[in-house]
């Protein structure tokens, strides 16, 4: 997986590169299209009147608001700009020599351990099993190995791990004494039950995907590990939450705890990742199956630039191990734009 600068920059590496593009619909960031709750707009609009003051360094409101919501005690909880800070210094706080990842994968996780040196040893997933989590990777899991990411679901194909093969990989990093990351980010928006927290491992959420805002930067990392959280807290900066996040935190903490939005918001994905899935099938292209609000296809190596001569930006992903040009990731918009990517997909094809 080669993450080194091929002339585009940072932006090589993920989608949403709206600042060098000229982008009327981004497909290429997985975000909740169900339209985001009042009380949410009206926190960030709260946390803006209140930036003369310093965020609460110990975010004290806000890990008590996720801890209620997750089920879990408040200092089972680190909160972070965003969950690749929390990534970067997890792996500062371990500082692995040898790491494994399940690939194709997100990105975050070889560049957090390339920056700490380690050697990362990729398990590469069958693209017959829509390049889902499968039980060769404990086979992986040796005595060398001293941390582990995998995702729940995947990125860029949004596969579940089977929930015993993930206990299985939980099991196999206790026994090998490897600490595990498990990105949860998108786990919400699969409507999946269960994510109780009841093991040693590092769960990572976040509120970007769940309420679609990338701009305000607002993850954290829930495990029953707090010597390990409190390793991991000591590579945070001060304030590394601002308090528009707080207050953003705060309340969509509660959002989710205490209304339909997260149930409506998987029902909504889910009608329309099907939606999309049967127009990609219908016009030729490969799809594979998805349990959350994007999709893997397979199409001709030019269709990233034919839609986006159209205003329409998708996912290139070359740059995951174990795909080349042929493949795209897609988000799961809301149904009219959803409508205008397949009435422009049938043209450019």
């Amino acid at each position: 997986m080669d993450f080194s600068d091929n002339g585009n920059g940072i932006e090589a590496l993920h989608g949403g590169d709206v600042y060098r593009n000229d982008v009327r619909l981004d497909f290429s960031v997985n975000l909740n299209p169900y339209p985001m709750p009042q009380e949410v707009i009206d926190a960030m609009q709260a946390g803006l009147a209140e930036m003369h003051q310093y965020p609460d360094p110990a975010q004290q409101k806000l890990r008590e608001r996720i801890a209620v919501l997750e089920g879990v005690d408040i200092d089972n909880v680190v909160c972070g700009n965003g969950a690749s800070e929390l990534l970067m210094a997890a792996v500062h706080a371990v500082m692995p020599r040898k790491a494994l990842i399940a690939a194709p994968c997100y990105a975050g996780y070889a560049v957090a351990l390339q920056a700490s040196d380690a050697a990362v040893t990729e398990y590469l997933l069958d693209e017959k099993g829509d390049f889902a989590v499968d039980e060769g990777i404990l086979d992986q899991i040796t005595d060398d190995i001293e941390m582990v990411f995998i995702a729940d679901p995947n990125n860029p194909n949004g596969r579940l791990i089977e929930p015993e093969l993930k206990r299985e990989i939980i099991r196999k990093c206790e026994e090998c004494g490897a600490v595990l990351i498990i990105d949860e980010c998108f786990y919400p928006l699969t409507g999946a039950e269960g994510g109780t927290f009841t093991d040693n491992a590092l769960h990572l959420r976040a509120f970007t995907k769940t309420f679609a805002i990338p701009g305000i930067r607002i993850g954290y990392m829930i495990s029953r590990n707090e010597t390990l959280l409190g390793k991991i807290r000591k590579h945070l900066p001060e304030w590394n939450v601002s308090r528009i996040a707080e207050r953003t935190g705060e309340t969509a903490a509660r959002v989710l705890a205490s209304t339909d939005y997260l149930s409506s918001s998987v029902h909504m994905i889910k009608q329309e990742r099907e939606y999309l899935a049967g127009q990609f099938e219908r016009l030729g292209l490969k799809v594979y199956r998805s349990d959350t609000n994007y999709l893997l296809i397979k199409s001709r190596p030019d269709l990233y630039e034919r839609l986006l001569g159209k205003g329409i930006l998708i996912r290139r992903c070359a740059n995951f191990s174990g795909l080349d040009e042929t493949y795209f990731r897609i988000a799961v918009r809301q149904h009219k734009d959803n409508e205008e990517l397949i009435n422009i997909l049938g043209k450019v094809l």
